[in-house]
């Protein structure tokens, strides 16, 4: 009976944790245009979402692709 309460208690604090933890990983994407490049410093313009940001943020920056062509058979 002990063994079953036990993994009964590590079942459920796992699942809280994967709960919790699930809502950190949340990313906000943003829409922004690069105003100049010098010296390896971007300086973007957010518009009115840059309160988003704070300064020292690490952030992840993905270059705009154009779509390719899929060629079938």
């Amino acid at each position: 009976m002990k063994k079953l309460k036990n993994r009964t208690t590590v079942i459920i604090l796992a699942m809280f944790f994967a709960t919790t933890l699930s809502g950190l990983a949340y990313a906000t994407t943003l829409k922004c245009t690069v105003d100049t490049v010098k010296d390896g410093i971007v300086t973007m313009n957010c518009g009115s979402n840059a309160d988003k940001l704070h300064p020292g943020q690490k952030i992840k920056v993905r270059p705009e692709t154009k779509r390719k062509a899929v060629e079938g058979c």
